[in-house]
């Protein structure tokens, strides 16, 4: 069996095709929970969660509402988050490290 251009063309598409589909089949999506559900949730798990800000330092904040998550990030918002109480809603990953569990930020909005 002699492969053409044609055949090898058409053999590509469906081979690129297919991994896009796979890509967009696996793709994840965050998920909305509680502070108090994001405790729980498995490590390296994508969670939105909201809450109002406490204990801000330039590296960290607590996020509250009946119980409090560390909220750890790469670049925080100190201006918009200096005042304690502010509505904050931060997507990012659930990450433990020697039995305490934080969130890693990956987007942190100020409401």
């Amino acid at each position: 069996m002699r492969l053409d251009e044609k055949n090898v063309a058409v053999a590509a598409s469906i081979f690129a095709i297919a991994g896009i589909a796979l890509l967009l089949f696996m793709s994840e999506t965050a998920q909305t929970a509680s502070i108090a559900r994001s405790l729980v949730s498995e490590p390296n798990t994508l969670l939105i969660v909201s809450g109002t800000a406490a204990n801000v330092t330039a590296a960290k904040f607590s996020l509250c509402d009946k119980v409090c998550v560390s909220i750890r990030a790469d670049d925080i918002p100190t201006a918009a988050l200096l005042s304690n109480g502010r509505e904050v809603t931060v997507t990012g990953r659930m990450k433990e490290y020697q039995n305490n569990r934080y969130i890693e930020a990956e987007k942190i909005e100020v409401k």
